[in-house]
Order: structure tokens, then C-alpha cells, then sequence
């Protein structure tokens, strides 16, 4: 694409040595440019791409968005705006030819249950018959090529190139998880959404969002761009729904068990693989088993269903996909035991999280809850007293251990959780996660439960700079093959 037709969608800007040559990528990673790319410099949270720009231009950029001119010497064309974030998603939509407004894309956010409601959305419309793409925290699938995420919502640049690889696959349908990281760095600023929907809110993110206010207005960027043809698909029973209910031109579509609902349900039966609820939508009512345990993962259906309607698909073909959604990896993600024991593994790292996945096991469990859990490093100190807290009052032993330490000692880490423990209560601290998992298995006895929470599907642990994989399945697995 030319250089003039993605400086034409900038808006006010300067320019230093412009011609129009011929771009043939865009990355904001100095790391990834290639002859005849475009590479936008961005102020990182760690990093300053402005840094790179020489990097950039030695490994053949052909031109440079920046915020602010370069020094170097150098008749590469320079363009320079006042936010090389925006400019980035203009760009990158520009490049790959607004590639959402091809496809059905339903976007999910909330603190806790994205990952689930989109497996389950996806479930649903491949039942239908249609291949689905899926870009989330565990991956990013477009057909048959499955990439593992890094982050939540990737980069706008490469969010619209996989949105475009799903057009150009022919999909119809696309579901994503939408971070409120990615919505206050405009990753989502160039995206048309079909649907739009919101689980629950609780306190994250602290230590980049500052105040819970803004971290509403993060997860409000969703709603607020939606179009008066899409659909806002809302919780009825959290009370911050109102919040972005008032800040959308969209259509609503409300679900709950509690509150007036469009979709509501009514828990039947419940056991130790499953919920059977009775759905009710515009007059019908339709018995549904979820495959999966505890009242969230009701929330979770109800927004799968709520968001199945809104791309018009009959309550039938709705049921069929929820009841045969495949596990979702690293969610109450059993791990075969033959020890008259269960293990669990989840990735419950808020207190929400824990204390809602801790209240589902309980009703399912005649003995005793164990559990093992840490928390991430360089990350939301003020949940740590509260996870604390609720493993006091919601198992029954428990460890502390090593989450993702990254730059911080992980002793510091556990003293911090440590605060909200009642005095004289007995636990295991245990940095060693793999001892600590170690030490679970060695104390369970029949009829008790394991659960270790935190990394969930994670692979690998943070310790400093240095990734070292781990996974909590084939840690507990590779235990119990020792103790045959």
C-alpha cells in the first residue's frame, strides 16, 4: 500500500521527507521490521519504541511514525503525530482494508469469565455449521492455525491481521476477549463490533489503571463505539451493567437469574460434572446442561446465549452447542487422579475468581478443600490480603506459593498475603510451587479436593527476566506417575 493512502487517515500531523513509497508492513516492534515496512515508535510501560528507531531504520523500514522528530540523520520519511498508539490502529485498519466490518465479531470483557463465555459463543456457532475464529487469553485460532497468546487482546496491528486472515478464510463469525488494557491503548479503536458483551466487574489491574473509575471507563470503550445496529449484551444482575448500558447506542439484550432479564434461567440440578438450567427467552422455555460446575459458569452461559441471539440463532441450535462445548483449558480443568481424590487446576488469580470457584467446589466436595495458590508479582498488591482472607474462610488447608514472582522477591509476596489471614490460623508457605503441589498430593485423602489456582492453562512461570516452564497439569500428573 502506498505511504500517502495510510498518512491520509492521520488527521493533523508533520512530516519530514515525504514520498510516496511503497509499504509493504506495519509493526510497532523494531524486532519485526522488514525492508518496506512502516514502523510506528510507541512509549511503552516498560520501553520507548522512539529507542528503536535507528534499529528499525538498520533493519529496513521505509518510513517512521513517531511522536516526536528523530535526531538521526536520515531521508526516510518521518511522520509525526501526537499519539503513535491511535495512529498505529488507524493504520493497521487501513492497511488490511477494515477487515471487521466482514464478519460477525463478537467482543467480550469483564474481570472474570471472558475466556469461557467466548469458548462457549464459539461452541455454539460451530454447532451452527459455521468455522469460527477466536482470539483470546489462551490463544488465537483462525482455521487450523492456533497461536498462542501473549497477551489477551493482541497489538492493533496484529488484531487486525488476524481479522483479516479470518476474511480472507471465509469465516462469517469471530469471537475475541476485549482486555481494558487494549481498550485504553486504542487496540479496539478501529474495530466494528457485532455484539458487545460485559460478565462482571470486579477491582484489577490497580497498578495500571490507578482508580476503579477508570478502569470502568477502560472496560466503557467497548459500549461507547458500538453502533445503533449492534448489540450490548449485559448482566443484569451486576449493578455497574447500568454503567455502560448509559453509555451505548446499541440495542440491549439483558441476562440474569435474579434481576428482569431478556434471558434469564433457573438453576434445576446440579452434580459434580454439570448444571442443568431451565432457560427462559421471548416465551419459551428450554432445559440446558452445561458441562461445566458452579453458578458463574451460569453467567457465563446466560452471556453465551445472550450473544448466540443477537447474531440470530434459535434457541435449539443454542442448546446443542453449550451442551457439547469441550473443556475450556485451565478452568476447573480436571486432572485425571485414580487416588479417591480430586485435583483441580484454575485460573482463578483475583479474589473474585478464587472465592467464586472455591464456593462452586465446595457443594461438590464431601471432604476437605485443599488448596494451593500465589500471587503475581509486580502486579495488584491490594488483592493479595483479600485472596488471603478468602482461603482462610473458604478452604480448608491451603499453601501459599509462587504465582509468576517476576521482578519481586516471592517470600515479600507471600507476607503480603499472609496480612489478611486471621492470627493463629495454620497453612503451609511453600515458594517452591512444584514442592508445594508436591506437598498438596502427599497430605489429600479420599474424598478430598485439590485445588491448585492462579496460572490455570499457563505454561510457564516469571521469575525475573527468565520464563521457566511450568505448567500446573503436567506438574501434578508428573507427581502422581512418581508415586505409583
Amino acid at each position: 500500500m502506498k505511504l500517502s493512502t495510510l498518512v491520509h487517515h492521520l488527521g493533523t500531523m508533520g512530516t519530514y521527507n515525504l514520498c510516496d513509497t511503497e509499504i509493504t508492513g506495519i509493526t510497532n516492534d523494531s524486532r519485526k521490521v522488514r525492508p518496506g515496512y512502516l514502523y510506528v515508535a510507541i512509549k511503552g510501560y516498560k520501553t520507548d519504541g522512539h529507542n528503536f528507531i535507528k534499529r528499525s531504520i538498520e533493519c529496513g523500514a521505509q518510513a517512521i511514525v513517531s511522536e516526536e522528530r528523530s535526531s538521526l540523520d536520515t531521508n526516510i520519511p518521518q511522520i509525526i503525530v501526537h499519539n503513535t498508539r491511535k495512529a498505529l490502529s488507524s493504520l493497521s485498519c487501513c492497511f488490511y482494508n477494515n477487515p471487521s466490518q466482514r464478519i460477525n465479531l463478537v467482543g467480550v470483557t469483564g474481570t472474570n469469565g471472558k475466556t469461557t463465555t467466548t469458548f462457549l459463543i464459539k461452541s455454539v456457532i460451530e454447532k451452527a455449521g459455521y468455522e469460527t475464529g477466536l482470539i483470546g487469553t489462551i490463544n488465537y485460532q483462525i482455521g487450523k492455525k492456533v497461536v498462542t497468546a501473549k497477551e489477551t487482546t493482541p497489538e492493533s496491528v496484529e488484531l487486525q491481521q488476524f481479522i483479516a486472515e479470518m476474511v480472507a478464510a471465509k469465516m462469517k463469525f469471530a469471537v475475541m476477549e476485549v482486555s481494558s488494557h487494549s481498550a485504553i491503548q486504542h487496540r479496539i479503536e478501529n474495530i466494528d463490533f457485532k455484539t458487545a458483551v460485559f460478565t462482571n466487574i470486579t477491582t484489577e489491574h490497580m497498578d495500571y489503571h490507578k482508580t476503579f473509575s477508570n478502569y470502568m471507563d477502560a472496560k466503557a470503550e467497548l459500549f461507547k463505539n458500538l453502533k445503533k445496529d449492534s448489540f450490548a449484551v449485559l448482566n443484569a444482575d451486576d449493578e455497574f451493567s447500568e454503567y455502560f448500558a448509559d453509555r451505548t447506542n446499541a440495542k440491549i439484550l439483558w441476562y440474569g437469574i435474579k434481576n428482569d432479564a431478556d434471558i434469564k434461567a433457573e438453576i434445576c440440578k446440579e452434580s459434580a460434572s454439570n448444571i442443568t438450567i431451565r432457560l427462559s427467552y421471548s416465551g419459551r422455555e428450554i432445559d440446558v446442561k452445561i458441562p461445566f460446575v458452579g453458578l458463574h459458569n451460569v453467567y457465563n452461559a446466560l452471556a453465551s446465549v445472550a450473544s448466540a441471539i443477537s447474531l440470530g440463532f434459535e434457541l435449539d441450535v443454542i442448546k446443542a452447542g453449550i451442551e457439547t462445548a469441550s473443556t475450556v483449558p485451565g478452568r476447573l480443568e480436571n486432572i485425571p487422579c485414580d487416588r479417591g481424590f480430586k485435583v483441580v487446576v484454575d485460573y482463578a488469580h483475583t479474589p473474585h475468581a478464587l472465592e467464586t470457584v472455591l464456593c462452586a467446589l465446595k457443594n461438590l466436595v464431601k471432604g476437605r478443600i485443599l488448596l494451593v495458590f500465589g500471587c503475581g508479582g509486580d502486579r495488584d498488591k491490594e488483592k493479595r490480603p483479600q485472596m488471603g482472607r478468602i482461603a482462610d474462610e473458604k478452604s480448608d488447608i491451603f499453601w501459599l506459593t509462587n504465582d509468576n514472582p517476576r521482578s519481586e522477591d516471592s517470600l515479600n509476596i507471600i507476607d503480603d498475603i499472609k496480612v489478611g489471614i486471621k492470627p493463629g490460623r495454620s497453612f503451609h508457605i511453600q515458594a517452591n510451587r512444584y514442592k508445594a503441589i508436591e506437598e498438596a498430593l502427599s497430605v489429600a485423602k479420599d474424598d478430598d479436593l485439590i485445588l491448585i489456582a492462579g496460572k490455570g492453562h499457563e505454561r510457564y512461570q516469571i521469575v525475573k527476566d527468565t520464563i521457566v516452564p511450568f505448567d500446573d497439569r503436567e506438574v501434578v500428573k508428573k507427581i502422581l506417575l512418581k508415586r505409583q
